[in-house]
C-alpha cells in the first residue's frame, strides 16, 4: 500500500492556506459583530427593560431607537443658546454633589480630551518609561504637573495619560520629569490607532523628537 505524504501534498496545502485565510478574515468580522450586538443589547435594555415589564411583551430595538433620539435631541438642545445655559446650570449642580461631581468631572475631561481638535485636549504624543525602567510606553501629555507635586519630587514634571488597549478612554495618569520624556513626531490620532490595534496598525510617520509648545 502506497504511503501518502500529507506534508508535501499540494492539495492539502491549498486547503490549509484557504482555511487559515478564511479564519483570519472571518475572526475580526465575528468579533466586531459580537461587540456591536453586545453594546446594542446593553444600550437597548436600558429603556427596553422597563417597557417590557410594563407591557408584558418583548420590544427588541426600541431601546436603541430611544437612545439615538435622546442623543440627537440633546445635541439640538445643547447647541441652542437657552440649552447651553440650562446644561451649564446642570453641570454646576453635578459638580457640587459629592462623589458624583468627581466622577462627572473626570469623565467629561477625558471625553473632551479625545474630542478636542486643537490644543484643548492632549498636547503631545510621547514615550515614557512605564511601568518600569527600560519599558517604553506610548502616552499623551495633558499639562504641566502642579507645584505641590514638583515640590515633593524635586523637579519639574508633566502629567502623562497612559491609555489602555483596546479601550483608550481608560488608563493611568502619571507624573513624569520633563527631561525623561521623549516627544514623538506623530499625531495623536495615529498614536491612538496603534494603541487600539495593539500595535498591528503602525502608521508610517517619522518618529523623531518633536515637542509642540
Amino acid at each position: 500500500m502506497k504511503k501518502v505524504n500529507l506534508k508535501n501534498n499540494p492539495k492539502l496545502k491549498d486547503i490549509r492556506k484557504v482555511f487559515i485565510t478564511g479564519t483570519f478574515t472571518f475572526l475580526p468580522i465575528a468579533v466586531t459583530i459580537s461587540l456591536v450586538f453586545w453594546l446594542f443589547n446593553k444600550v437597548d435594555y436600558i429603556f427596553r427593560g422597563p417597557l417590557e415589564r410594563l407591557l408584558g411583551f418583548p420590544l427588541y430595538g426600541v431601546g436603541i431607537i430611544i437612545t439615538l433620539l435622546l442623543i440627537f435631541l440633546t445635541g439640538i438642545f445643547a447647541t441652542d443658546v437657552l440649552g447651553k445655559k440650562i446644561f451649564k446650570g446642570f453641570e454646576n449642580v453635578m459638580y457640587k454633589i459629592p462623589l458624583v461631581g468627581m466622577i462627572y468631572s473626570s469623565v467629561k475631561q477625558v471625553v473632551d480630551a479625545f474630542a478636542a481638535k486643537k490644543g484643548d485636549g492632549f498636547k503631545n504624543t510621547v514615550l515614557v518609561q512605564y511601568p518600569s525602567r527600560g519599558i517604553y510606553t506610548l502616552g499623551f501629555v495633558t499639562t504641566n504637573s502642579p507645584s505641590f507635586i514638583n515640590e515633593h519630587t524635586g523637579e519639574e514634571g508633566v502629567f502623562v495619560f497612559i491609555p489602555t488597549t483596546p479601550n483608550p478612554t481608560s488608563g493611568m495618569l502619571i507624573t513624569v520629569p520633563k527631561d525623561e520624556i521623549i516627544y514623538l513626531d506623530i499625531s495623536i490620532e495615529n498614536a491612538l490607532k496603534i494603541i487600539v490595534s495593539g500595535g498591528i496598525v503602525a502608521p508610517k510617520e517619522n518618529l523623531g523628537s518633536c515637542k509642540i509648545e
